[in-house]
């Protein structure tokens, strides 16, 4: 778990939740510790986390609803289990197109006699319950269409699917689009001429590049333009294209 403090108002749940026996883990503790460094402020919630301790899980999804400001959730990866029910905790529930929420039957380790085991499967089934309910609550659908998903069973939802469960309220802007490779070093533009050629393949529309090679000082001037010609014009360098050349090697 990452609180950022230096302005940026956002906590990154990337662990277990609750103590992971090495060390590790986001607890309720750290969250309300973060949560108090951010005050009044709006806060995003990043979320990829396997789940966990389910009552941890709650303690955070319920610092997080009290929270005096708006709380924003962003699935990027998963939010497993109890880490679901803290993503239930966002004023808006943003997922990534190729992200999950995942919700399950509640699970445990019991020792005992019969009767034991009798108290431990009304433990669970308490449980369930209570977390069908939040869903439940976030989504506006009932309870019981959740108590069915999870009968015995992991339900994964990606992103489209969580929104149309009602987990999720939107998804997140993809990334740009990927930059320009070339197949070998030799093929990158070293000059002007050649680049002009590359940018011209790549669909770079011929006005597009007049006015790239304007703003970095490699044009020519052109009929109409406002600047006249002054009496040492053409006696300037060439200019250096290569760190614009640098800059577009990926």
């Amino acid at each position: 778990m990452k609180a950022a403090t230096d302005g940026n108002s956002t906590i990154s749940i990337f662990d277990y939740i609750g103590d992971d026996g090495e060390g590790g883990g986001v607890s309720a503790k750290r969250i309300a510790a973060a949560l108090r460094q951010l005050q009044g402020k709006p806060v995003t919630v990043e979320i990829n986390s396997p789940g966990g301790n389910y009552f941890e899980g709650v303690a955070i999804y319920n610092l997080l609803r009290r929270h005096d400001a708006a709380v924003d959730v962003e699935v990027l990866g998963v939010a497993a289990s109890a880490a679901s029910v803290i993503a239930m905790a966002g004023d808006t529930i943003a997922i990534a197109a190729n992200a999950e929420i995942m919700i399950h039957e509640a699970r445990g380790l019991f020792l005992g006699t019969k009767s034991d085991m009798r108290d431990a499967i009304d433990t669970l089934t308490h449980i369930d319950a209570a977390m069908c309910a939040t869903y439940a609550a976030r989504s506006g659908r009932p309870a019981s269409d959740f108590a069915a998903m999870i009968e015995g069973k992991d339900q994964y939802f990606t992103g489209q699917e969580a929104i149309d469960a009602g987990l999720a309220d939107l998804l997140m802007d993809r990334e740009a689009a990927m930059p320009v490779y070339v197949a070998a070093a030799e093929q990158f533009p070293s000059d002007k001429e050649t680049l002009d050629q590359f940018l011209a393949k790549h669909k770079m529309p011929r006005s597009e590049r007049r006015e790239l090679y304007r703003a970095i000082g490699t044009a020519k001037p052109r009929a109409g333009d406002p600047d006249p010609a002054m009496q040492n014009a053409g006696d300037d360098p060439e200019p250096d294209i290569s760190p614009l050349l640098a800059a577009l090697k990926v």
